[in-house]
């Protein structure tokens, strides 16, 4: 029996579709069957004077998010059971014929090719799919005359967050403040963006009939944290504790110098591992993700570059033909570069004039003061020419900036 395209018996969903036109794959908007999304948060702080102005706090903050729209949904991926036959044939296959690498459509069911029954021989008119053949395995999809049925925004995910916050404030009575904040986090989710191709790199999912199985580090998590910020006026000049007795001009030079600046170290994001060689997963509506050798070391070799080998890619291999990978959506262990960044502020203010009315301020301004770069994380498509290594920096990274400015007091 031909299953007529839905063509736009299902009213206006944001896309046009005409009966008249072969359309390959398109995501809707199912808003009569949206749950709607929603976060509940908690979190328990403890706070404390102690002694020479020091302020600490320490605070459990927690949040978990319920249908969350954070990645469309396939609705046209093919069942785990067609899957599970076809890598069954697959292997029967290659183990009866020696030097056969790869199991073709003499041996497995879904890649036989068969007729289209959305294509009319008579017009030579494709309704659906394109031309007048396909694979098996395409009609055995639930809705065969698409090659993609995504909803979008269906917020079937969820994310669950909770840290570790310590705050450590000392300001010092002659004008100035340290303070150092620290994280220790964990954010897990089954999937990460509703517009994960404006990001870096993020975890996609394999199997969209096991969202369970898309449990992991959410790839926006960070482990670890650690921001220290200061501004200080430095004890030089008339009434500080040195250089205290210069009159005039020379009062003038010593006085009013100060410093202020931010200090970033963070942990580096999960590695989102793909699997770049085709198994046939990914052209029937599903993804695909490499499996980790048993037992492999994944740390980068000895005497290795971390720019040539991130870590070591031996323990990465391609699963089997109709199979899923074993990797995780996010690896847990493994991590891309992480933040070292100082940025820092030299300043001099001058008052001068009657009563000391008007001003001058001199900022000299370091940002990226050492000049450390930030790597982007390391390719991690299995099969592609430079797994594991680096080739591009972080989107956004800048190399050290120097900047001047005065700014005149009245």
């Amino acid at each position: 029996m031909v299953v007529p395209p839905v063509g736009r018996s299902l009213g206006p969903v944001g896309t046009s579709i005409y009966a008249t036109q072969a359309v390959q794959g398109f995501a809707i908007a199912d808003y009569n069957d949206h749950p709607a999304g929603y976060v509940q948060q908690w979190n328990l702080n403890i706070q404390r004077n102690l002694p020479w102005n020091f302020f600490v706090s320490a605070a459990y903050v927690g949040s978990k998010g319920t249908h969350l729209s954070l990645y469309d949904s396939e609705i046209d991926q093919i069942g785990d059971n067609f899957l599970a036959s076809a890598a069954t044939q697959c292997a029967a296959q290659l183990a009866s014929t020696p030097g056969l690498k790869r199991c073709d459509s003499t041996g497995v069911t879904l890649l036989q090719s068969v007729a289209n029954p959305f294509y009319d021989n008579v017009a030579g008119v494709a309704y659906a799919l394109s031309g007048p053949t396909t694979l098996k395995g395409q009609l055995d999809r639930p809705f065969p005359q698409y090659t993609s049925l995504r909803l979008a925004g269906q917020g079937n995910y969820d994310s669950t967050y909770h840290s570790l916050q310590l705050t450590v404030e000392r300001r010092f009575a002659s004008a100035g403040s340290l303070l150092v904040a620290y994280t220790n986090s964990k954010l897990i989710s089954d999937a990460d963006t509703l517009t994960n191709w404006l990001e870096a790199a993020t975890g996609s999912i394999q199997d969209f009939n096991n969202l369970r199985g898309e449990r992991s580090l959410s790839s926006q998590d960070v482990s670890q944290r650690l921001v220290i910020s200061y501004v200080l006026d430095l004890p030089f000049g008339r009434g500080k504790r040195y250089l205290s007795g210069f009159d005039g001009a020379m009062d003038k030079v010593v006085s009013g110098w100060g410093i202020d600046g931010v200090t970033t170290f963070q942990k580096g994001f999960p590695l989102v591992f793909t699997n770049g060689n085709s198994n046939f997963t990914t052209g029937l509506g599903a993804g695909s993700r490499p499996n980790r050798v048993p037992g492999c070391n994944t740390s980068r070799p000895a005497g290795v570059s971390s720019l040539n080998e991130f870590f070591n890619t031996a323990c990465f291999v391609s699963p089997a033909d109709f199979t899923f990978g074993d990797e995780s959506r996010t690896d847990p262990n493994l991590r891309g570069p992480g933040v070292n960044n100082f940025d820092f502020a030299l300043f001099k203010r001058t008052q001068f004039g009657p009563d000391n009315k008007l001003g001058l301020e001199f900022r000299s301004e370091f940002f990226n003061m050492f000049n450390r770069t930030q790597f982007a994380p390391p390719n991690t498509s299995v099969g592609s020419s430079t797994f594991g290594q680096i080739t591009s920096v972080f989107p956004g990274t800048n190399p050290r900036l120097i900047q001047f400015g005065l700014k005149f007091l009245f």
